[in-house]
């Protein structure tokens, strides 16, 4: 008999906090920000970074408790009959104030709307949300994070369109002040990129205008020349260099390729899918 494996999300620091809508804000053409309270965000952890969170997206579902662990409530979850078990969407948060109990989720409005766009155009202050975010009893500051650039890091490439932008945001505010980045930022509005302004700083930033090709796609291009330009430089600098790349899932391929085919090692490249252009992807993770 084959043993059985480690229980998923064993040693996850999620657990699942009650909040409702507090304020809704249009930051920009393309961003709606929307502030969730509840008295249990005094223990949300602010990891920051590009650490992810989950909504659950429906109508109330009384299975899932406010205070389950991760690996009880994905349990759950998958156990709820599917034509009323909620749909799940990850988020980066834009900022956590634990002390006011409260947690800003910016939502990038696609065109068709999915599940996550819709409710947010939608959203009106009382409104619930269930959220699994880390529990700052629960350590594991690590949890959810793929930024893992190492400590020799000089010199960093952060790319994403706009779904990416609070991961981009939590990066950029992380970083030393000794560490370069390059930053491409993919947009259908100018207005939308406008709201990183204030992070980017000394930065070397391109907004790379959209237009009305498919999404991902001038990322990818602009990936692709910056490799042909400054990968073999990139390359020489070893663990001083690291890339976060985020975009359109049918894109992320092409990105790694191009930096790798750059010369950058591939230990050094992260990508990752944060959207499919489909109007509506399959439920769960």
């Amino acid at each position: 008999m084959t043993p059985a494996g480690p229980e998923p999300f064993a040693t996850s620091p999620n657990t699942l906090f009650a909040t409702r809508v507090s304020r809704v804000r249009r930051l920009s053409p393309g961003f709606v920000r929307v502030t969730l309270a509840g008295s249990g965000l005094v223990r949300f952890a602010p990891h920051g970074l590009d650490q992810r969170v989950k909504i659950l997206l429906g109508p109330t579902c009384p299975e899932l408790v406010p205070g389950m662990p991760e690996r009880d409530w994905r349990r759950v979850w998958r156990a709820v009959p599917e034509h009323r078990r909620p749909v799940l969407r990850s988020y980066t948060a834009y900022a956590v104030r634990s002390d006011e109990a409260e947690i800003d989720l910016d939502f990038y409005v696609h065109d068709p709307a999915g599940p996550a766009s819709d409710w947010a155009l939608g959203a009106a202050p009382g409104d619930p949300l269930l959220v699994s975010g880390p529990d700052v009893r629960a350590g594991r500051p690590d949890h959810g994070v793929q930024w893992e650039p190492g400590s020799e890091v000089r010199e960093v490439l952060v790319a994403g369109d706009e779904t990416a932008y609070p991961a981009v945001r939590g990066i950029l505010t992380a970083l030393p002040p000794a560490v370069r980045a390059r930053v491409l930022l993919e947009a259908g509005d100018p207005a939308d990129a406008a709201t990183l302004d204030d992070v980017v700083g000394e930065h070397a930033v391109a907004v790379l205008r959209r237009g009305d090709r498919p999404g991902g796609l001038a990322l990818v291009e602009a990936v692709t020349a910056w490799g042909h330009t400054h990968g073999a430089a990139a390359a020489v600098l070893g663990e001083g260099f690291y890339a976060w790349v985020a975009t359109e899932s049918t894109r992320v391929r092409a990105v790694r390729d191009a930096l790798l085919a750059g010369g950058v090692d591939g230990s050094r490249v992260h990508t990752q899918g944060y959207w499919h252009h489909r109007g509506r992807v399959p439920r769960g993770v």
